[in-house]
């Protein structure tokens, strides 16, 4: 639904000139087609506005057809992308798992071995640049106050940057130590422990993400009156939002409901589940990589 939002207080933004021209009656894109919500700040609502600039009551009528159409069309592109993202996902995997079964055992693992660092980049980075979006920057610090959650779902970003960077410098120890004796080899299997348990704690606090943000995207907690109007006008982007400066709560930013901000916050959680599925799977091959790698150095001879 959070596209339905979206379309909805962003229409007459001009980053979405191109979808207007494709969905607005031909001529009307720039002008009925962008009839503002309850007719703006300056008219009592559409008819008003609609009246007043074009001596016309078609306004709404021509908008909410061309957004209409525009939802639908948007839900059967990004339907259609996951569904072709799976698919490629799976050939990944299988051209992974043929290159196995052809290549030696020993030069996968070395392979594994040298690449640990490079693989683990993407969740380091996606990890402390969410946990920052979510503890620091200016619009997140509204939405934050609505729910101690955010604080904490931002501080386990951090907590599992932390343990994937680390888990990255294990690995880089790991790529350039050699065993020559017997110590080297009780010293390497040590720091493969050390690195196993790293990723377990990583594990752990990217579990909690997906946890929390699930059951907080499945059920956003009531949101008071002044909140959810003061979320409504730091997540508006698009200028929808009228009498955002205003001292009175009823009068801020009347054009988002209530449901239209629960919407997209639970959007933002279920993005956040999701990221942190995708870390999760990262975290599991990397604690499978840990496994196989200290049975691998404990055949050292």
């Amino acid at each position: 639904r959070v596209m339905e939002v979206w379309i909805k207080h962003f229409w007459g933004d001009a980053s979405m000139a191109y979808l207007r021209g494709l969905f607005c009656e031909e001529g009307t894109e720039n002008d009925e087609c962008v009839v503002p919500i309850m007719g703006g700040e300056e008219y009592k609502n559409e008819k008003a506005w609609c009246l007043a600039k074009y001596n016309s009551t078609r306004c709404e009528y021509i908008r909410n057809e061309a957004q209409y159409e525009c939802t639908v069309a948007s839900y059967i592109f990004f339907t259609s992308n996951g569904v072709w993202a799976l698919i490629l996902v799976f050939l990944i995997w299988v051209t992974l798992s043929v290159l196995q079964a052809i290549i030696s055992m020993p030069i996968v693992q070395r392979s594994k071995e040298s690449n640990i660092p490079l693989w683990l980049t993407l969740p380091i980075v996606g990890c402390f640049g969410l946990g920052y979006i979510l503890l620091y920057a200016p619009r997140s610090m509204t939405v934050k106050q609505s729910s101690q959650d955010l604080y904490w779902i931002g501080l386990c970003y951090f907590v599992s940057g932390g343990a994937f960077a680390l888990a990255a410098v294990v690995g880089c120890f790991l790529k350039f130590y050699s065993v020559l004796n017997r110590r080297e080899k009780k010293f390497k299997q040590g720091i493969v422990v050390f690195f196993n348990a790293t990723i377990i704690l990583t594990i752990f606090a990217v579990a909690t993400i997906f946890t929390t943000s699930l059951i907080y995207a499945l059920n956003i907690v009531d949101i008071s009156l002044d909140s959810y109007q003061s979320i409504a006008c730091m997540l508006d982007f698009g200028g929808s939002c009228t009498g955002c400066d205003s001292d009175k709560v009823h009068k801020m930013c009347p054009e988002w409901s209530e449901d239209d901000v629960k919407t997209v916050l639970k959007t933002i959680m279920k993005q956040s589940a999701t990221v942190a599925a995708i870390f999760l799977v990262y975290a599991f091959i990397t604690l499978r990589y840990g496994f196989l790698l200290f049975r691998h150095v404990s055949n050292y001879h």
